[in-house]
């Protein structure tokens, strides 16, 4: 580098270099690699998935529980059928937990990998996907897009396991995929620091220019910290993408069926085979060690849009019958075939994957099984109520409908009208009657109304997001720390709380939510200060997200908020 050059490079850029430096070799000489690096893993700064390298965490937090577990894995068709907190409110088994594992393009093969680590968790039962989906092989020449994905993932795996998750299935991989997997510990080092420049200008980003790359909470693909206890809610509920299919016309949906089946079904995902496949071998692996560790192992076919099969030839999907046939047959094996189950359209949000409705139809008829393999009963005993593929009842999701109204904070504040809000939902389950409600008959409302939590039944859904919900869109032109005003009333102290939060995510969870009940004040509108309290909004990063508030206790109502930073803010007059 000659003169001209040193005098090019400007104070930050060798200040940045420096730091790059000095950070990367901590990194390479140190165990600091995935305590820097894997945070930025999960929220999605350094990769497009954050789901894709929660596994090993999520197995440990499992093994911790201390109560009766279930897991479930297999590909996104598992992952947008399974609602872990669903099930657990529908369970009769008590305390029971239902964790959802499954993985955008999981497989057998590459699933198979956490079989040492889930062992190791010691859960009572694991629901396995079996789908025609998951039942076909390949080879090396003709799958370059899967190379590049085993790649992605394998490096991942072994990046984020233990040295005793090696497994049976280190021999199952294909031997140009076993190049991918570190078994020395100086290559899961390089394979760390492979990400620690990005992971370096990622944090100095974020401490000088206050920008990040981390994804919304809300997001599809963001894993919240590990530990937390948004961590805890995300394993039996993550993010799901919306619907495609609820805003489209049954002819609409007739048209892209046409559009992508034809090519579709000749490919893989619909031509499964019996046997003899690189998944099939994986799969063999995964049920023998489950069993042999007095693991209950329960077969999931998750059905695909009922038009779907149309499109397919007679006996094209025997291979899948005749998979389940062969593994139904071993003790301890409990076979869950829904696929061939016509479920409603409204229960799907593509060609393959269930949507919020569909879910639901999921959790009453899947979880009543599973309570009967926990229990030691027999599963061909069960009674599934028809009522459960019912959508009738839940075709408010659709005619609920909001302003979809942006609020947009203004030098660190954001006033809120309830009555404006942008989207709604109904409750679900044990408050699925319940709406809120734009009402004018009690007086002394601020704006053009105020809602209400209705009918007031006396429904109480503790810690929970079942009850009815309303989201507002706010536009934040700063991130931070907001304190929340809620002027609010309730008729009695048992009708008087609700739940807030961001992205989905409730902060006022662990004692009786946001309540305005004051016997000196009676049903009488109060503005709620949590000033000082633990009940604080804080907003990731800049840009449009979502205010949530759900009902906790049916009757109370709600009339406005204030967010805001200033501590020392008060809409209280006097």
């Amino acid at each position: 580098m000659d003169e001209e050059d040193i005098d090019a490079v400007s104070p930050n850029q060798l200040f940045l270099s420096i730091m790059i430096g000095a950070v990367t070799i901590l990194m390479i000489s140190s165990s600091a690699g995935p305590a820097i690096v894997k945070p930025l893993l999960l929220d999605g700064s350094l990769i497009s998935d954050g789901r894709y390298a929660f596994v090993f965490d999520a197995h440990e937090s499992i093994g911790d529980d201390g109560v009766v577990s279930v897991v479930g894995i297999g590909s996104s068709v598992t992952q947008y059928a399974m609602n872990g907190e669903c099930m657990q409110n529908e369970s009769v088994v008590e305390d029971a937990r239902f964790y959802n594992l499954g993985m955008s393009g999981g497989r057998a093969y590459s699933e198979m990998i956490q079989i040492p680590a889930l062992i190791n968790a010691k859960p009572d039962v694991v629901m396995l996907e079996i789908g025609p989906n998951s039942l076909w092989g390949w080879n090396g020449e003709g799958w370059p897009s899967l190379g590049e994905y085993h790649e992605f993932r394998f490096q991942l795996l072994s990046m984020t396991m233990g040295s005793d998750d090696m497994g049976g299935w280190y021999d199952i991989l294909e031997s140009n995929d076993r190049k991918y997997i570190d078994t020395a510990s100086v290559e899961v080092l390089d394979s760390w620091s492979e990400y620690s420049r990005d992971a370096i200008e990622e944090y100095l980003r974020r401490e000088i220019d206050d920008v990040s790359n981390s994804l919304d909470l809300g997001n599809s693909k963001y894993v919240p910290p590990v530990g937390t206890d948004e961590w805890d809610q995300y394993l039996s509920k993550p993010n799901w993408l919306d619907s495609k299919f609820d805003s489209k016309s049954p002819e609409e949906i007739r048209e892209h069926l046409d559009d992508v089946m034809p090519a579709k079904s000749q490919q893989g995902v619909y031509n499964p085979h019996p046997n003899g496949t690189q998944n099939h071998r994986a799969l063999d692996y995964i049920i023998h060690e489950l069993l042999n560790a007095s693991i209950e192992v329960v077969l999931i076919g998750v059905p695909h849009h009922p038009w779907v099969n149309g499109y397919l030839e007679s006996g094209q999907l025997d291979g899948m019958n005749q998979t389940y046939e062969f593994y139904s047959q071993l003790e301890g094996v409990t076979p869950l075939q829904m696929y061939w189950e016509e479920w409603p359209s409204d229960a799907f949000r593509d060609r393959n994957h269930l949507d919020a409705e569909g879910r639901q139809i999921f959790c009453k008829r899947v979880t009543p099984i599973i309570d009967a393999v926990i229990n030691g009963e027999n599963p061909d005993d069960v009674v599934i109520d028809p009522s459960v593929y019912d959508l009738t009842q839940e075709e408010f999701i659709e005619v609920c409908t909001g302003s979809n109204q942006l609020f947009e904070e203004t030098n660190g504040t954001v006033w809120i009208q309830a009555e404006d809000y942008s989207h709604c939902e109904f409750g679900l389950w044990s408050a699925a009657n319940t709406e809120w409600v734009i009402v004018t008959e009690k007086s002394d409302f601020e704006g053009t109304g105020y809602v209400a939590a209705l009918p007031d039944e006396k429904v109480k859904v503790g810690d929970t997001t079942d009850g009815a919900r309303i989201g507002f869109n706010i536009s934040f032109q700063s991130s931070g720390t907001f304190h929340l005003w809620a002027r609010m009333s309730g008729p009695n102290g048992s009708s008087d709380s609700i739940h807030v939060g961001l992205n989905g995510l409730p902060v006022t969870f662990g004692a009786s939510g946001l309540g305005i009940w004051d016997p000196s004040v009676g049903d009488e509108w109060s503005w709620k200060d949590t000033m000082g309290s633990r009940i604080t909004i804080d907003v990731p990063t800049p840009g449009t997200h979502q205010f949530y508030i759900w009902m906790r206790e049916d009757g109370v109502r709600v009339d406005s908020f204030i967010l805001t930073t200033d501590a020392e803010f008060s809409p209280i007059s006097g």
